[in-house]
């Protein structure tokens, strides 16, 4: 019974501290992800592509994926297109957007919203680095359903590093995200809270296989928004570890150590021989650190009436820390 208790208390409080994630990572990134439309005519008539996309930069640069802005059909012949997009949730008012850049090769687009000079620019992810995401990394996510407002996408797992569509082999991760239609172009983020990838597609004859392109594929587009990564985001939760950024909780050595002098005439005073002790002790214990305690004197009158005076110093002698177990960034070093 205590077994199945304890086990149960586990996954209450595992589900608890998931829950308060998603919510920070909604909350701080809410207002930069973005619902896209993208209207385009044919010959043949009007078609509509529907999907999401997150801002990068303060001046508007928008990252989704190409198949996004693009007609359902590579030959189509398009005699005119629009995009736009509503950031932070479909209340807020659409705004137009540029096309500035598709890469089809790697399903990624850069687009261009107005400027926002007045409010200070635009609000933006933090965006991560991919590079080095291990196969069981958690994974989360925003977007906008088809006929949804934007939603969280519960978290999942990065399960392979590639992926095989359509009988070609594509540097995508295969994940557990319940990825939805619409939440193609949509901010993937890792437990530290930064984006780290750009859900792209379904699996819609398997359970729980979706895919994602890692990050890494778009830094042509972070370059061209002028896009720096950093380490962490907002909402991120560290490994657990020892650091010595942490602070010492103990040391394997720790003593006092400490010495009288003898008895000695002028020239002489009680700060010269604590530095001599001193330096004996650093010498003989090199890789110890010394803390000053205290020091004293006695004094006394010799039988010819010359005054004589002995020294103590004292130490503590610390050595072989062992450094507080918390929870930083220094633990991803």
């Amino acid at each position: 019974m205590k077994a199945i208790a304890l086990g149960v208390l586990y996954v209450v409080l595992c589900c608890t501290a998931l829950a308060q994630e998603s919510a920070c990572v909604f909350a701080a990134n809410q207002s930069a992800t973005v619902q896209i439309e993208y209207r385009y005519r044919t010959p043949e008539g009007e078609g509509l592509q529907n999907g999401s996309g997150f801002i990068v930069a303060p001046s508007g640069f928008v990252i989704t994926n190409a198949h996004v802005v693009s007609p359902r059909h590579a030959n189509l012949k398009v005699e005119g297109a629009s995009v736009s997009v509503r950031a932070g949730g479909l209340v807020n008012p659409p705004v137009e957007a540029e096309v500035v850049f598709r890469d089809p090769a790697n399903d990624l687009a850069l687009l261009r919203l107005p400027m926002r000079s007045k409010e200070g620019g635009w609000p933006v992810v933090t965006v991560g680095s991919a590079a080095n995401l291990p196969v069981g990394s958690r994974l989360m996510g925003l977007g906008f359903a088809v006929a949804g407002d934007i939603a969280i996408v519960p978290w999942g797992e990065k399960t392979a590093n590639n992926t095989v569509v359509d009988g070609q082999l594509r540097p995508w991760w295969q994940t557990s995200l319940a990825l939805n239609p619409g939440n193609s172009g949509g901010p993937i983020f890792d437990q530290l809270g930064t984006v780290v990838g750009v859900a792209v597609a379904i699996n819609s004859t398997a359970q729980l296989v979706n895919y994602v392109i890692p990050i890494s594929r778009a830094q042509h587009l972070l370059d061209l928004a002028e896009v720096k990564t950093s380490v962490a985001g907002r909402c991120a939760v560290f490994p657990e570890c020892r650091h010595a950024s942490h602070g010492v909780e103990r040391y394997e050595k720790d003593s006092i150590v400490n010495r009288w002098g003898n008895w000695r005439r002028g020239g002489y005073n009680q700060g010269a021989f604590c530095n001599d002790f001193l330096a004996d002790l650093q010498r003989a214990h090199p890789q110890s650190t010394f803390t000053f305690v205290k020091s004293d004197e006695r004094s006394r009158m010799t039988w010819d009436r010359h005054a004589e005076y002995k020294y103590y110093c004292e130490f503590r002698r610390q050595e072989q820390p062992l450094f507080e177990v918390r929870r930083s960034i220094a633990c991803l070093r």
